[in-house]
């Protein structure tokens, strides 16, 4: 693992990680070499092999910045060894604003949970994953597919899941696709019981709104200024040295759901 002083080695060309290691000196410095750094593996593209190269390379983590949809062929033939930490940004899935709302919950389950999504038709796909990910995330446990409906403007689906104290739970996930060329899209997520959590997140304006209702009245979560970047970026960092954190699982675990919807 190369380490410069106190911190550790980056090895990117993506200008939101230059930036984010410029934020960090003290835990992180850039190099051009990717044996033992953190490894910052682009989203586009075959993002799997360039992936199964980092490590191949030598890299002590992976970083996978906001990652696209593979086909499922992509993952037949090869599994991931899970000997390097994969840390995976998801931009519309933040793990800081996750934690919020899942903690604002206050450990009431939900029953009903909703998930609008918008975006360009290039993007709708990673859009509804990170879609699947907000309603799984809510529902705290695994999501089962039970029908969709696909076409080329949109989506839909119904899912369940068994809740945290064995109530069920239905979820609903619905996606249009939107005209213009503005990469990201609009994730719309309502989550009904005891307490009802509300959020928006617009990735091309930058916003991510939460608010939570009880019985006390509603509470808005302050807002998150720090990049998406830089939080995946010291979340390697402490991964390199805690160990496997579970954002590659999820991820394939959102994605089998996005396979199961575009197959119905």
């Amino acid at each position: 693992m190369s380490r410069v002083g106190r911190g550790y080695t980056v090895h990117t060309a993506l200008p939101a990680y230059v930036a984010a290691v410029a934020e960090l000196p003290v835990s992180a410095a850039l190099t051009d070499d990717v044996r033992g750094a953190v490894a910052v593996v682009p989203g586009s593209g075959n993002w799997w092999q360039g992936m199964m190269a980092a490590r191949a390379g030598g890299a002590s983590a992976v970083v996978l910045a906001d990652p696209t949809v593979l086909p499922e062929n992509a993952f037949v033939s090869h599994l991931w060894p899970g000997d390097i930490p994969v840390i995976v940004e998801r931009p519309r899935l933040r793990p800081d604003v996750v934690a919020d709302a899942v903690a604002a919950r206050r450990g009431s389950p939900a029953r009903i949970i909703t998930v609008e999504c918008t975006a360009p038709a290039a993007g709708l796909d990673a859009v509804i994953r990170d879609g699947f990910g907000w309603a799984r995330s809510l529902a705290q446990g695994p999501l089962r597919f039970q029908v969709g409906i696909a076409t080329a403007r949109g989506r839909m689906a119904l899912l369940d899941c068994g809740s945290l104290d064995g109530g069920a739970l239905a979820a609903t996930l619905v996606g249009t696709a939107a005209g213009g060329l503005h990469a990201g899209g609009m994730l719309q997520v309502l989550a009904l019981g005891e307490v009802r959590t509300e959020l928006t997140v617009d990735q091309p304006a930058g916003l991510a709104r939460l608010e939570a209702s009880t019985e006390e009245g509603a509470l808005r979560a302050p807002e998150r200024y720090e990049s998406s970047a830089r939080v995946a970026l010291r979340r390697a960092v402490e991964a390199c040295s805690e160990g496997p954190v579970p954002d590659l699982s999820e991820l394939l675990e959102d994605m089998a759901l996005t396979w199961a919807l575009l197959d119905a």
